[in-house]
C-alpha cells in the first residue's frame, strides 16, 4: 500500500500539474513585468542597451505590458490558492471518511487502549493537517521554487553579470531557513502531540464530571489538566519565538540579497548602469523576490508539519485488530447443528494479548429461549455479548445464527441478527423521541409506537420529568437522565426496532426491584416473550424466571441448566448466589442509611 505522502502527492495528478502550471506562469509572467519597466524608463531617459523586448512607437505601450504582467502574475497566484484550497478540501474528505471507517472496523479490544480524545484530535488536527501539504506546501513551495530558479537567470541576462554570487547567497539563505523551518516543525508536532493529551483529559473530565464531583477529585483533575497547559503554553512561546526569529531573517534577506547584487553588477558588469537597468533590478531583487524568501521558512515548516500528521493517521490507519485472536471462516468437523437454535456456538475462545478471556465456550440458545449469564465479576459475561457481536477478536470453531453460518458473513451483517442493551445505556444529544427511534426527523406519525415502546419499559411520559412529552431534549450522554431513565430508554429502543435476538448485558442494574419486576411482566416475560433473549445479571430474583442459566468461571462455561438444578448440583453455584444476595442485602442496608 502507498504512504499518504505519495497519495496526496499522486491522487488527481492533473490537477497538481495544473496548480504548478499556474505557478510556474505567475513566476514568468512576474518576471517579465521588470523587462517592460527597463525598456520604459530607458525610452524616456534615451539610454540604449543592448537587450530590447521590441520597437514600440510610444512608452505607454510599455507601461501597458508591465500592468498586464502584474495583473496575469497576481491572477495566476490566485488560481493557485483557490485550486490548492480545492484539493485540499478533497483529500480531507477523503482521509475524514477513511477514519471514520477505519474507527468503525476497529473492534473493542483493539480501541481499549485509545483514548476519545486521539480520535478527536485526529478528526480536529490531522486531517486537516495532512492537507496543510495541498493548500499550503505545494502552493507556497512552488511560489518559492520557480521565482527563485528564473530570478538569477533573469538577473544574468538583463545586467551580463555571472550566477553564481547570487545563487550562494540564496543557498546560505535557505540552508539557514531549513534548519530553522525544521526546528519549527518539531515545536508544532509538539503542539499537535501536547493538545490531543489536553482534549484526552478535558473528554474525560467532562464525561465523568458528575462522579469526580462526587468523588471530590475535582481539584485532582483541574491540576492535570493546568499542568498540561502549562507545558503546552511553554512549548507555544517557544514556537511563536522561533516563527518571529524566522520572519526577522526572512525580512532582511532582500537588504543582504540587494547589497551582493549591486556588489556583482559594480564588480562584473562590462557596462555602466542605466536607470532602467536599476530600476529593474531593484524590482526583481527587493519586490519580485521578497515574496519567496518570506514564504520559504514556512514552507519548509508547513512541509514538516503535513509530514507529521500524515505519519500520525497512517498509523492509525495501520492499526490492525488482534491477529492472532481473528475470527476465522475455516469449520472444522462441527458437532451437529440444528436449525432450530437461534445461536450455536463451538470453541469460542478470546485472547487479549497475553490474557485467555473466553476459553472453549459451547453452548446453544433455542428460537424464543430465555437464557441469564451469570459468574463472578471478570468472569467473561460481557465479552461474550460484544464476541456473540463480533466487537472482539474472539475465534470460533463454528459460529450460526439461525439457518447462516455467521463465519462466512460480514460483521454487519451479523450485527443485524440483534439488539444490544449495555449496562450503560447509549443516549445521545436529541429528543427523547429520537433517542427511542434512534432517527432523526422521525415522522410523527410513529408517535404512537414511540409512547407504546416507553410505557413497556416502564418510563411514562407523566411522571419522569419529560416537561414537553417526546419533544424533551435530552442532553449529550443522557446528563439530565438518572442511570435507571437511560436503561429504560435504551430498552424502549430495542423494542421499537422489534429485533428477534436481543442481548441484553446487566441492562437491569439501575432499576429497583419493583421497576425489575414490571420490567419482566410488561417486556421481558411479556411482549419479548417470542424472541430470543440472552440476559446478562446480577439479580437472583431473575434466575428463576429464566429458562436456562449459563454459569461462568474464569472464562469458561462451567455449568448449565435451571435455577433450581444448579442449586442442587454445583457447590461454586450456591456460594456465587449466597455472596451475591450478602451483596445486596449490604447495597440495600447502605442505601437505608444514607435516607
Amino acid at each position: 500500500m502507498r504512504s499518504l505522502l505519495a497519495e496526496v502527492v499522486f491522487t488527481r495528478w492533473h490537477a497538481r500539474l495544473v496548480i504548478l502550471g499556474c505557478s510556474l506562469l505567475a513566476a514568468l509572467f512576474g518576471i517579465i513585468g521588470p523587462f517592460f519597466q527597463k525598456e520604459f524608463i530607458d525610452m524616456l531617459t534615451g539610454t540604449q542597451t543592448k537587450l530590447h523586448l521590441f520597437e514600440v512607437s510610444s512608452p505607454l505601450w510599455y507601461v501597458l505590458g508591465a500592468f498586464l504582467c502584474v495583473l496575469a502574475s497576481q491572477a495566476f497566484s490566485q488560481l493557485v490558492n483557490y485550486l490548492s484550497s480545492k484539493e485540499a478540501l478533497f483529500m480531507q474528505r477523503v482521509f475524514a471518511e477513511r477514519l471514520y471507517s477505519k474507527t468503525l472496523n476497529l473492534r473493542v479490544d483493539t480501541m481499549s487502549h485509545r483514548p476519545v480524545g486521539e480520535i478527536v484530535s485526529l478528526y480536529a488536527t490531522d486531517v486537516p493537517g495532512a492537507t496543510v501539504f495541498l493548500d499550503q506546501t505545494l502552493p507556497a513551495g512552488a511560489s518559492t521554487l520557480f521565482p527563485l530558479i528564473l530570478s538569477p537567470f533573469a538577473i544574468s541576462v538583463l545586467f551580463d553579470i555571472p550566477l553564481w554570487p547570487t545563487i550562494v547567497v540564496m543557498v546560505v539563505i535557505s540552508c539557514l531557513n531549513t534548519f530553522m523551518a525544521f526546528r519549527q516543525s518539531r515545536f508544532f508536532f509538539k503542539f499537535k502531540q501536547l493538545a490531543a493529551e489536553r482534549i484526552g483529559l478535558v473528554n474525560e473530565w467532562i464525561q465523568n464530571i458528575r462522579t469526580i464531583r462526587i468523588l471530590g477529585w475535582i481539584h485532582h483533575f483541574e491540576d492535570n489538566i493546568f499542568a498540561k497547559r502549562e507545558i503546552e503554553t511553554q512549548n507555544r512561546v517557544s514556537m511563536v519565538t522561533n516563527g518571529q526569529m524566522m520572519n526577522a531573517i526572512s525580512s532582511s534577506v532582500t537588504f543582504i540579497l540587494n547589497v551582493v547584487t549591486l556588489a556583482s553588477f559594480v564588480l562584473y558588469s562590462k557596462h555602466a548602469m542605466t536607470s532602467g537597468e536599476l530600476l529593474a533590478l531593484l524590482w526583481i531583487v527587493a519586490i519580485f523576490l521578497t515574496r519567496p524568501f518570506r514564504q520559504m521558512p514556512w514552507f519548509f515548516t508547513f512541509a514538516f508539519d503535513s509530514w507529521t500528521s500524515l505519519k500520525r493517521l497512517e498509523e492509525f490507519f495501520s492499526t490492525q485488530n488482534n491477529q492472532t485472536a481473528e475470527s476465522t471462516n475455516e469449520t472444522p468437523e462441527q458437532a451437529a447443528l440444528d436449525e432450530k437454535y437461534a445461536v450455536q456456538v463451538r470453541g469460542l475462545n478470546l485472547r487479549i494479548g497475553s490474557r485467555h478471556i473466553l476459553k472453549n465456550m459451547n453452548f446453544d440458545v433455542k428460537d424464543g429461549e430465555f437464557v441469564a449469564v451469570v459468574g463472578e465479576v471478570g468472569s467473561g459475561k460481557s465479552m461474550l455479548m460484544l464476541s456473540l457481536l463480533r466487537e472482539t477478536g474472539a475465534r470460533f470453531e463454528s459460529y450460526r445464527i439461525g439457518a447462516t453460518d455467521a463465519l462466512l458473513e460480514d460483521n454487519n451483517s451479523v450485527r443485524a441478527n440483534y439488539a444490544y442493551v449495555p449496562q450503560e445505556g447509549f443516549i445521545m444529544s436529541a429528543s427523547l423521541r429520537e433517542n427511542v427511534a434512534f432517527l432523526y426527523d422521525i415522522d410523527p406519525d410513529r408517535d404512537g409506537m414511540v409512547e407504546e415502546s416507553l410505557r413497556l419499559a416502564q418510563f411514562e411520559l407523566n411522571t419522569e420529568r419529560v416537561e414537553k412529552g417526546l419533544s424533551t431534549e435530552i442532553g449529550e450522554r443522557g446528563v439530565n437522565l438518572s442511570g435507571g431513565q437511560r436503561q429504560r430508554v435504551s430498552l424502549a429502543r430495542v423494542h421499537f426496532h422489534d429485533a428477534q435476538i436481543l442481548l441484553l448485558d446487566d441492562c437491569l442494574s439501575a432499576v429497583d426491584v419493583d421497576t425489575e419486576q414490571k420490567l419482566f411482566d410488561s417486556l421481558l416475560m411479556g411482549a419479548w416473550a417470542d424472541r430470543t433473549r440472552i440476559l446478562v445479571t446480577h439479580r437472583l430474583s431473575a434466575l428463576n424466571r429464566v429458562d436456562r442459566i449459563l454459569f461462568l468461571e474464569d472464562g469458561r462455561i462451567i455449568d448449565q441448566g435451571t435455577f433450581e438444578e444448579l442449586l442442587a448440583r454445583n457447590e461454586k453455584f450456591r456460594e456465587y448466589t449466597t455472596t451475591v444476595a450478602k451483596e445486596a442485602a449490604a447495597n440495600k442496608e447502605s442505601e437505608a442509611d444514607r435516607g
